[in-house]
C-alpha cells in the first residue's frame, strides 16, 4: 500500500519516460494470493489495463477498475484498510465492554460475527481477537500505522475529514509504544483491553 501522492508521482515519471503506468493494489493475505483469489483494485489507462488483464485473471478472483488515474486504485486500497482497521478497533472496544461486565470476550465475539456481523473481515479478525492469537502476523501493526497515516494524508489532500482514522492511528501508536509492532494488526484490540485494566 502506497500513498496517493507517490502513485501520482510514479504515473508522472512513467508518462515522461513514454511508459504506461497502472496501479493494482490487492486485497487478500498470503494464503489468498497463493490460491489466486486476490481482489485486484486497478486504475489506469484502459489500454494498459487491457494488457495487464490476463495477468490479473491468473492472480485474482476479480479485478475492480476504479478509473483512468492510477492513484484512484491506491485511494480505494487506503479506504478499505481504513475500514478494516475500524472493524478491528470496534471489535476490540466492544469485547472489552462486554468483558468489563463479566461476559467472556470469546463468547461475545462469536455471537457478533455469527449474527449481525457475519462477514469475512469480522469473522477472521474476530476469531483472532477472541483467541488473542496475533502471531504469525498476516499484516503487522506497524503497517497498520503506516496505512492510517497514508489515509489521513489522502483525506487531507482531498479536504476529507477523517477523525476516526486519527483515533486508529493513535491506537496503533499505543501498540508500537508497547513493542507490539510485529503482531498482526488484529492486536490493536490489546489497546482497549490494556486501557480498561483487563490486560
Amino acid at each position: 500500500t502506497i500513498s496517493v501522492e507517490l502513485a501520482d508521482a510514479l504515473a508522472e515519471r512513467c508518462v515522461e519516460a513514454g511508459l504506461a503506468y497502472i496501479a493494482a493494489p490487492v486485497l487478500g493475505r498470503v494464503n489468498v494470493a497463493e490460491a489466486g483469489l486476490l481482489q485486484i483494485l486497478a486504475a489506469g489507462e484502459a489500454d494498459a489495463l487491457a494488457i495487464a488483464a490476463p495477468l490479473f485473471d491468473v492472480m485474482g478472483q476479480k479485478t475492480w477498475v476504479f478509473g483512468d488515474r492510477p492513484s484512484q486504485a491506491n485511494a480505494v486500497k487506503l479506504g478499505v484498510n481504513f475500514m478494516l482497521a475500524s472493524a478491528i478497533g470496534t471489535m476490540g472496544e466492544a469485547a472489552t465492554l462486554a468483558a468489563g461486565h463479566g461476559v467472556e470476550r470469546a463468547a461475545f465475539l462469536e455471537m457478533a460475527f455469527s449474527t449481525v456481523f457475519a462477514a469475512p473481515a469480522y469473522q477472521n479478525y474476530g476469531k483472532m481477537i477472541a483467541s488473542e492469537t496475533y502471531m504469525p502476523a498476516g499484516f503487522k501493526l506497524a503497517l497498520g500505522l503506516k496505512d492510517m497515516r497514508l489515509a489521513l494524508a489522502a483525506g487531507e489532500a482531498a479536504h476529507v475529514p477523517m477523525p476516526l482514522a486519527g483515533v486508529l492511528r493513535d491506537n496503533f501508536l499505543d501498540n508500537l509504544a508497547h513493542g507490539e509492532g510485529d503482531l498482526d494488526w488484529a492486536g490493536m484490540a490489546k489497546v482497549s483491553k490494556r486501557r480498561a485494566g483487563q490486560d
